[in-house]
């Protein structure tokens, strides 16, 4: 349902000289034809019952990130273990999957996103003036129960969440808290949301499309990950709402490490996002914004997205 996903695989893709195979993510350990480098970024998994991947696949961890559910099952097995170790160091998206690595005896990294390299192919020079609102909120979009069938809706949305079916059709946070009238009078919304009928073809020309529009956007307010940090790399401004996302403890387990990079838009206290996150963050509150020059994005990526590319080249580069 998150175009996010082909967003990440076009940042891998940039440094392949071809591409042989597509290979689905959820299950790596189906029959590979024949022997195959492969780029290990990304969220793993909704099936943790097809690790560890064939091992037809030589695959180079960077930006990984372990779903903490998935973990559980995946970290498990010694046999799992002993594959993460054959490929040590494990180079991962955030701090939640070093740790999970870490606690069994497995080499790991915090690489940052490799979203974050995107500049590599994406990067524009022009300036659409666009003002981007890019699924600002997305957790308590009321929205989200129109954009599918009540059954599918019931059968996608857990019990947990069930119980607080309230917050999807009563958001605890709208957007006009954070941005200006004026301002979302001449934004644009834009979501990630995606079919899962629609073929891979189109799911990667549509992510594609999004990337050359961010890059060439004048603002972007975006809650999603794969929205904010692709702007990054563009040199695009972009402001993460973080509000409404604080309480999911799948979501900080995504977000420790990935948003200390991130200008953060907020209502809450900095001193009560920096105690959430334990160290300091580039905290902004509404009326701090001058919505007509927005606040530069944060150079302190650059160093993390500078070695990943570097690490990338030279996987595809060895034999």
């Amino acid at each position: 349902m998150n175009i996010g996903d082909h967003i990440q695989s076009c940042a891998a893709e940039q440094y392949l000289p071809r591409v042989d195979m597509y290979v689905e993510r959820d299950n790596l350990n189906a029959n590979i034809p024949s022997k195959a480098k492969i780029i290990m970024n990304g969220w793993f998994t909704d099936a943790p019952e097809n690790w560890p991947p064939n091992p037809n696949l030589k695959p180079l961890f960077v930006s990984f990130h372990l779903q903490p559910f998935s973990a559980k099952i995946i970290l498990s097995k010694q046999e799992n273990i002993d594959y993460f170790k054959s490929h040590e160091p494990i180079g991962c998206r955030d701090y939640n999957t070093v740790s999970l690595l870490e606690d069994k005896g497995i080499k790991a990294y915090f690489s940052f996103c490799l979203t974050t390299t995107l500049d590599k192919k994406y990067k524009s020079d022009i300036n659409s003036g666009e003002i981007l609102l890019v699924d600002p909120l997305y957790s308590y979009d009321s929205s989200l129960l129109y954009k599918m069938s009540l059954k599918k809706a019931l059968s996608e949305i857990s019990f947990k969440k069930l119980r607080k079916l309230k917050d999807y059709l009563k958001p605890k946070s709208n957007i006009i808290d954070f941005v200006p009238i004026d301002i979302l009078k001449k934004a644009v919304s834009i979501n990630h949301y995606v079919s899962s009928k629609q073929n891979n073809r189109d799911l990667y020309k549509q992510a594609k499309s999004l990337l050359k529009r961010y890059a060439e956007a004048q603002l972007v307010i975006t809650s999603r990950i794969h929205c904010a940090l692709p702007c990054l790399a563009l040199g695009t401004p972009v402001l993460f709402v973080l509000d409404g996302l604080k309480d999911e403890s799948l979501h900080m387990s995504r977000f420790r490490g990935v948003l200390d990079h991130v200008n953060i838009l907020t209502n809450n206290s900095k001193v009560d996002i920096e105690r959430l996150f334990e160290k300091p963050m580039n905290v902004y509150s509404p009326n701090q914004i001058d919505w007509e020059n927005p606040p530069k994005n944060p150079d302190s990526f650059k160093e993390l997205s500078s070695k990943l590319k570097e690490t990338c080249c030279k996987f595809i580069d060895e034999h």
